[in-house]
């Protein structure tokens, strides 16, 4: 992984957009989600605020290996597909987007839905603000009191954070490193002090 494909950005903050077509109004609503099951209970949540729309067609991306849509009783293809298409399109992950229709009348046809649902996502994404996130390995990291300073060096210049620190039974660090400096975080901190320092990958 390089350096750049460490950073990803989520949504912010909720955001929703409207769009009226041939009487329809469609509003997208946004979500930042960190996991499916968060993405479900918002979908959930938002399903049973518009119980009266007549549909509450949804995508979700938390990242490239796991998704989810669907139509919401539209016709299959032409209203979660084009939604997950828009959340691929902006880049952004761990993002839920529901677009809630009220059907005005008219019957807008299987291209019109997938144009409608998409432009009403893509509207709603565009406006979304973002915030920056990095992929990083989290680490526990164990030695003598004498190596301190020469572990705190390596993690500094791998870019890593500190988020605990325990001084109860030697020196104990909980380090987050952006996952394409972990590896050689952790063969070149080991092979500097010839092994007097424990490293456990704990979480990602």
């Amino acid at each position: 992984m390089s350096a750049a494909a460490d950073h990803y950005s989520v949504p912010a903050a909720p955001f929703e957009a409207e769009i009226k077509v041939k009487g329809s109004r469609f509003i997208a609503h946004i979500r930042p989600c960190a996991n499916r099951e968060a993405a479900e209970t918002l979908y959930a949540e938002l399903r049973k605020t518009y119980y009266n729309a007549t549909h509450n067609c949804f995508a979700y991306r938390i990242n490239d290996r796991e998704w989810r849509y669907s139509d919401d009783g539209e016709p299959n293809g032409t209203a979660g597909k084009p939604i997950l298409q828009e959340i691929e399109a902006s880049g952004l992950e761990q993002t839920l987007c529901v677009v809630t229709r009220y059907y005005g009348g008219t019957k807008l046809g299987t291209g019109g839905l997938i144009r409608a649902y998409g432009e009403a996502a893509r509207l709603a994404l565009n406006g979304v603000s973002r915030k920056t996130l990095v992929h990083a390995i989290r680490f526990e990291v164990r030695f003598g009191y004498d190596l301190e300073s020469s572990v705190r060096h390596f993690i500094n210049r791998h870019k890593g954070l500190i988020r605990e620190t325990d001084y109860s039974n030697g020196v104990r660090l909980t380090v987050e490193v952006p996952q394409s400096l972990a590896a050689a975080f952790e063969r070149q901190t080991a092979e500097a002090h010839q092994n007097r320092v424990v490293l456990l990958r704990t979480e990602t």
